[in-house]
């Protein structure tokens, strides 16, 4: 205490101020000063320009910040700002959308607490601060959509899996009892009891291929770093997740030999994940179409490789191809999907340094990924 009264003793008034205000400048904070005896509130420039306003110009009325909330956030903020009036929080905290000059909608961490008093103890001036968090909001809400895109793919492709998996299971059990019964007697030939267990071998590491697959898409991702994947590793995932619900839809999933020596600079989960909804998105656009087809390709130019997800189904009507990476956009049944599938592929294939486009410009419904190669660039620092 006796370091900032020395400070105070030798510093004006006005130079107490500006320091203030240069310190309230570098914390982005706007402030406001609430006499809730008749509304008037005291905006300052900041809070005044945070939200496009000219501080001359904006009313200094308690109507100025109510009329720019979000309808659906007013009721919050007044119940938050009467519990700390009534002594029920120790201050007033809320996070709020409110309406910018030019229209568009921010979010604001606004907090503040009771500042004077009258004579009898009621509360008369509220004094507090906003903040513009809308980035860090936004980003939130992207970090949700993934997670909850992720759990969507994951309870879509369960039934896929299931039979997947109760395929190879079921004839490990049979081969089993083959060998049961040599045991308990039964007269097997050599040949015989080697096939059994060629077969139990063979179907045990198809089970464990989609195993293996599960494991990669479901890890956390959110700190892994960049490493080199194998695009047949990638694409062999997609197949053991994929390959049972298209074959059951009637659709034939191709993909091409490629060399394990081919590899791309990414996180395996995202980049299973970018391919999984790719594929998803296919197969629902190609169940109704004879002798449909979903082809995964491979290009390599220039330090890059591009990976394509061509579908034979109806394809993508002009007037939708602009919005088809926008979040929530979706063509499908009401019910049958929430929109973020692409957009969250697209954030992905982002995260990776690369690009998730749509190729209007090809004979049959075309979505590619363009990735880094592996080289020096690999193991940069994600976005």
């Amino acid at each position: 205490m006796s370091r900032i009264r020395a400070f105070l003793d030798h510093i004006t008034e006005e130079e107490l101020i500006d320091r203030l205000d240069l310190a309230l400048e570098g914390t982005g904070l706007g402030i406001w000063d609430w006499d809730t005896r008749d509304d008037s509130v005291n905006f300052d420039r900041r809070w005044c320009e945070m939200l496009g306003l000219v501080h001359a110009d904006t009313p200094m009325h308690l109507e100025t910040w109510s009329s720019r909330v979000h309808p659906d956030d007013i009721d919050g903020c007044y119940a938050d700002i009467q519990a700390h009036l009534e002594g029920r929080t120790e201050r007033y905290e809320n996070t709020h959308r409110m309406r910018h000059a030019d229209g568009h909608w921010m979010w604001i961490l606004d907090r503040g607490r009771i500042s004077g008093r009258d004579a009898e103890g009621r509360p008369i001036r509220f004094t507090g601060t906003h903040l513009d968090v809308t980035e860090k909001v936004r980003r939130q809400q992207r970090e949700a959509a993934e997670q909850e895109a992720r759990v969507e793919s994951l309870a879509l492709f369960a039934g896929g899996v299931a039979h997947e998996l109760n395929s190879p299971l079921q004839i490990i059990l049979m081969e089993a009892e083959v060998l049961q019964m040599e045991l308990e007697g039964a007269s097997l030939t050599d040949d015989q009891l080697r096939s059994s267990m060629d077969a139990i071998c063979t179907t045990a590491r198809r089970a464990g291929r989609i195993t293996k697959a599960l494991r990669a898409l479901s890890r956390e991702t959110r700190d892994d770093p960049m490493e080199p994947v194998p695009v047949a590793t990638l694409f062999g995932h997609v197949v053991a997740l994929c390959g049972s619900r298209a074959s059951v839809s009637g659709i034939s999933l191709q993909v091409p030999a490629v060399s394990p020596e081919l590899l791309v600079c990414g996180r395996e989960a995202e980049l299973v994940h970018i391919f999984l909804n790719l594929v998803h998105n296919a197969i629902d656009a190609s169940t109704d179409v004879p002798g449909a087809s979903i082809t995964l390709e491979v290009a390599r130019t220039d330090g890059e490789v591009t990976l394509r997800c061509v579908d034979t189904g109806p394809g993508v009507a002009p007037e939708h191809q602009a919005d088809l990476m926008k979040p929530w956009f979706t063509t499908k049944p009401r019910g049958r999907g929430t929109g973020l599938g692409l957009a969250v592929a697209k954030r992905l294939a982002e995260r990776n340094h690369g690009v998730l486009r749509f190729r209007s410009d090809r004979p049959h419904t075309t979505f590619e990924v363009v990735l880094d190669g592996v080289g020096p660039s690999c193991c940069r620092t994600a976005g």
